[in-house]
């Protein structure tokens, strides 16, 4: 059986259009859950209205992407776990596809609503991967056929089934073994970045995580998110977080100017996006620096 985990924040009409879509899976046995963080727009009156047999759990404070999810996984039955993003929808045949897969953590082909090709899997960060990104060296559609990027983006690499780092958590089914072995997500994320810790644990506990292309969903992206500062800040703050549990004192001391420089940079550069950039530089690096 697949434990299929939705975690909802005020994203009432995407989630009962994401569980429509669960619910018409073909040829698979399915516990679906769906753990709401407090949302104020109806999210639970309505699917306790329309679903009767889903498994709620209804949280009175925001725990964020990461508790919620610990919380599903805690309690599911499933001998495979899938975390959905409630703004992502699956085919009918998603699900019996991705299960059928004998691997321990696995994300399927993940589409924009064009149609286009999602990045959703990459390496984990590093000082030179953090770097390039904020020089925009991943930018350039022929550097990054080969590049070891913290976000892969070149579509090509997406047509074959292959060992990664990690793989978003808007899609990934996880083995109950290796949840029971490496545990959940750090709750001290909030949003962004936590997926890619937990693979990295998931990694040195021995077991692998893959991309596969034999199976589809399409991902809205951010509808649990108004705007585009968290994103931005949120990645950054995950990075920093990172360094903290995994890398060495100097380097945790060379990243906040790493990400102050590449800010910088992206302000005059990106001038629409250049308020993002200022509100990371104030919330990340003046709070380090102050």
């Amino acid at each position: 059986m697949l434990s299929v985990i939705i975690v909802s924040y005020n994203t009432r009409g995407v989630t009962l259009e994401c569980l429509r879509k669960v619910l018409a899976s073909k040829n698979i046995d399915l516990e679906v859950m769906v753990v709401d963080n407090a949302s104020s727009d109806g999210t639970v009156e309505a699917i306790e209205k329309q679903y009767k047999d889903i498994g709620i759990l209804r949280n009175k404070t925001n725990l964020g992407f990461a508790g919620a999810n610990n919380q599903g996984m805690k309690i599911a039955k499933g001998e495979k776990f899938l975390l959905l993003n409630s703004d992502c929808f699956v085919e009918p045949v998603t699900l019996a596809k991705i299960y059928k897969l004998d691997l321990d953590v696995v994300g399927c082909k993940l589409l924009n609503k064009d149609g286009s090709v999602q990045p959703s899997w990459g390496y984990f960060p590093t000082l030179r991967r953090i770097l390039q990104l904020m020089l925009f060296v991943d930018n350039f559609p022929v550097i990054r056929k080969f590049i070891d990027s913290i976000h892969v983006r070149d579509v090509s690499r997406y047509e074959s089934q292959l060992e990664v780092d990690w793989v978003t958590g808007a899609f990934v089914m996880v083995k109950r073994d290796v949840f029971e072995k490496v545990g959940g997500i750090d709750e001290k994320y909030f949003m962004y970045g936590e997926e890619m810790e937990w693979m990295y644990r998931i990694k040195r506990a021995g077991f692998k995580v893959w991309y596969s292309p034999v199976a589809t969903a399409i991902h809205l992206l951010g509808a649990s998110s108004s705007n585009r500062a968290p994103a931005v800040t949120g990645e950054m703050k995950g990075w920093i977080y990172w360094f903290s549990k995994h890398n060495s004192g100097f380097e945790q001391k060379i990243l906040p100017w790493v990400i102050l420089k590449g800010c910088i940079l992206r302000i005059f550069l990106k001038p629409k996006l250049s308020s993002y950039y200022a509100q990371a530089i104030s919330e990340i690096i003046g709070r380090r620096t102050g």
